[in-house]
């Protein structure tokens, strides 16, 4: 037994090295890579000169970042799922498979060769476990709305007033569905949050641009204002919640609309939306007497930003006191990171959030 935990602990430092080794060089890795593929493949952009080396070594960039998240993590599968991530959205967008592959190759031929001798053998095994996404077909990123329901339809209905550039045609849409206060969860959870999600399948399948994407998280925002005006409060429980997105994270609608939904059950609600410094955080769980934080990441390379984050809270003044949810993309799939970064929790939806929140602060038994 002793050996077995002697090995577990040598696998975790060798991970934990490679992981920091990959997050320190990842632009010169990616840029080697993207050199070598352009340098070897005449059908890959090589034309273009320097315009297709920045493409490459952006995408590829992102790639080692992903990797090295994964190896923090010490979870092959968070990277498998980045590279069919990446792959289902580059065919999307009408690249190849082949195109993807091959540039992951170029990067496996330089890790070989450049990083250290011990642990090459170790990214070749995540890579290994990445490359067999290509064994399948690309799966289409079709829309999650649905024409066959109420709130499915009234979100389409949203969105296409949004694209029209009218928001004031959207928020009349939404307002006029409120039938009874307690509508307005319903449409926060069935209407709004489908409706963002579909924007970012539109974006990652090059259906919208940012501009468009941005106008429409902005009008989203200001209709969630507009509904909390309408919705149905219970009487505070006595609970404070603190909502954040960690460093990195700019995506915090999701967060947004957590935070509406707490404090429509009771809870004193405070959101501190996208992008907050751990440091920041923990001084604000300290002023506000928090006695539950959701933290929020979408991509899988801010779990360790989160990780920290739960870190410095845990070794602030509330450390003990406060409880820790953890929610957002980058959690989906893999929940059980939650406990093993130090939260008391994850969270899949806003249903979920609330039960659980509640029986963490003694609110149910």
């Amino acid at each position: 037994m002793g050996g077995d935990v002697s090995t577990r602990s040598t696998m975790s430092e060798q991970s934990e090295f490679l992981a920091r080794v990959l997050r320190t060089g990842a632009r010169t890795f990616a840029a080697y890579a993207a050199t070598e593929l352009l340098r070897t493949s005449s059908e890959h952009d090589a034309s273009r000169g320097g315009e297709a080396f920045a493409v490459w070594q952006q995408w590829l960039c992102v790639r080692v970042e992903e990797l090295s998240a994964a190896l923090a993590a010490e979870q092959p599968s968070l990277f498998k799922t980045q590279v069919q991530w990446a792959r289902d959205c580059a065919s999307a967008r009408g690249v190849s498979s082949d195109h993807v592959r091959a540039g992951l190759l170029a990067l496996r031929d330089v890790l070989q060769t450049e990083l250290p001798a011990p642990v090459r053998p170790l990214a070749d095994r995540y890579l290994e476990v990445a490359f067999e996404v290509f064994d399948t077909e690309p799966a289409g990123l079709s829309s999650g709305l649905s024409a066959d329901s109420r709130y499915g339809r009234l979100a389409s209905s949203y969105l296409l007033a949004i694209f029209e550039g009218d928001r004031r045609r959207a928020s009349r849409l939404l307002l006029d569905a409120v039938d009874k206060p307690e509508t307005v969860r319903a449409l926060y959870a069935r209407v709004l949050l489908p409706a963002q999600a579909e924007l970012g399948r539109m974006w990652l399948a090059g259906e919208i641009n940012v501009a468009e994407e941005h106008f429409a998280s902005q009008t989203t925002k200001m209709v969630m204002g507009q509904l909390l005006a309408r919705a149905a409060i219970m009487p505070p429980n006595g609970k404070t919640m603190l909502a954040a997105a960690v460093t990195g994270n700019w995506h915090d609608i999701g967060l947004c609309a957590l935070a509406d939904v707490f404090e429509m059950a009771g809870w004193r609600s405070i959101q501190l939306g996208a992008d907050v410094p751990a440091a920041d955080v923990v001084q604000a769980v300290e002023f506000f007497d928090a006695d539950l934080l959701a933290l929020s990441a979408t991509l899988h390379v801010q779990i360790q930003t989160v990780k920290a984050t739960i870190q410095a809270v845990r070794s602030g003044p509330r450390g003990d006191v406060v409880k820790i949810l953890v929610g957002g993309l980058a959690f989906n799939g893999t929940p059980h990171l939650a406990t093993g970064i130090g939260a008391d929790g994850h969270a899949y939806d806003l249903d979920e959030a609330e039960r659980l929140a509640a029986r963490l602060v003694g609110l149910t038994t």
